[in-house]
């Protein structure tokens, strides 16, 4: 019996959420430094998972435009998402990353706490929305 994960993957900071071992709540994990290519950045995403034990499966946001089209992120996305051997979940993150910074601005965190923490509270978000409506 495995754990879920989810990136917020970007080209300088992953957001990284891990759930616990029944599945029923995401944990936020320190964000990532991303590798020079998308193969590095999963090698180091891999590293850094496996100090959970067992991943069944990992979600991967999908930043889609506003209109649902693919944006320039995308492709980029997508081809992360082939460089793992495990069941991946591409999972819409539309409004997840405004939907966090809007939270810390309202419990007043400061703009540097923010830029800190925003990546692994999205990746939060995504694992907590999965969590919650089962797998797709």
């Amino acid at each position: 019996m495995g754990r879920i994960a989810a990136i917020d993957f970007g080209t300088a900071r992953i957001g990284l959420a891990v759930s616990d071992e029944r599945k029923i709540v995401a944990m936020p994990q320190p964000f990532l430094k991303a590798g020079k290519t998308v193969q590095e950045s999963a090698q180091i995403v891999v590293a850094q998972l496996a100090k959970f034990g067992p991943i069944e499966t990992l979600v991967i946001g999908l930043p889609l435009l506003l209109s649902g089209k693919d944006s320039p992120s995308t492709t980029m996305v997508r081809e992360f998402a082939k460089c793992f051997t495990l069941p991946v979940v591409l999972l819409d993150e539309r409004l997840t990353t405004s939907q966090v910074n809007k939270l810390m601005k309202e419990g007043e965190v400061s703009r540097k706490k923010r830029a800190k923490h925003a990546d692994s509270l999205s990746a939060t978000v995504l694992l907590q929305t999965f969590l919650e409506i089962g797998s797709i």
